[in-house]
C-alpha cells in the first residue's frame, strides 16, 4: 500500500531534541511536552492515529509539521535557517499560534502558560543571539568553498 505522507510513523530517533544546543532544562521540558509530538521524529502516536480516516489527517499534520521545524534534525538546519526557524517560534508562541488549537483539544496537556510562552520566547531571543554571535563553523566554509569551487576539491 503507497502511504500518501511516507513512513510517517517510523520508529523513534535516538538523537535528543535540538541535539548540540544549550537548552536548559525547563526550557526543555516545555518544548518536550508542548512541541515533539508534531515537530520531532519522537512522537507518540495515541491508539486513535491508527484509525482511519483520523491516522490520515494526524500523519499529515505531523508530516506537515515536520517540513517547517523537525527538532530531531536541528543539526542539519544552518546557523541562518536555525535563527530563522528560532525567530518563528518565538512570534507563533507569543501570539499563541502555537500549539494549535484542534491539537490542545486532545491535548490539553501541551497548552502552555503565561509564564512558559515567556520563557519560550526569550530562549528564541537568546539563543538567536547567540547564534549571531558565533562565528562561522569549519563546516560551513568548507561547504561554501565546495559551493564555489562547483564541488571538487
Amino acid at each position: 500500500m503507497v502511504h500518501p505522507y511516507g513512513r510517517v510513523k517510523r520508529a523513534a530517533s535516538a538523537v535528543p531534541l535540538l541535539a548540540g544546543v544549550p537548552v536548559e532544562s525547563g526550557v526543555m521540558g516545555i518544548v518536550s511536552r508542548s512541541c515533539r509530538n508534531c515537530h520531532s521524529e519522537n512522537t507518540e502516536w495515541p491508539l486513535y492515529s491508527y484509525i482511519a480516516p483520523m491516522s490520515w489527517m494526524i500523519e499529515k499534520d505531523v508530516h506537515d509539521a515536520r517540513s517547517h521545524m523537525n527538532l530531531s534534525r536541528w543539526r542539519d538546519y544552518d546557523p541562518g535557517q536555525r535563527q530563522q526557524i528560532l525567530s518563528e517560534i518565538g512570534s507563533l508562541v507569543r501570539n499563541h499560534g502555537m500549539p494549535p488549537q484542534r491539537y490542545l483539544v486532545l491535548h490539553p496537556e501541551a497548552r502552555l502558560s503565561g509564564p512558559e510562552v515567556d520563557r519560550l520566547y526569550q530562549w528564541t531571543r537568546s539563543e538567536r543571539k547567540r547564534l549571531k554571535a558565533e562565528p562561522p563553523s569549519a563546516s560551513a566554509g568548507a561547504r561554501l568553498n565546495a559551493a564555489e569551487s562547483g564541488g571538487t576539491r
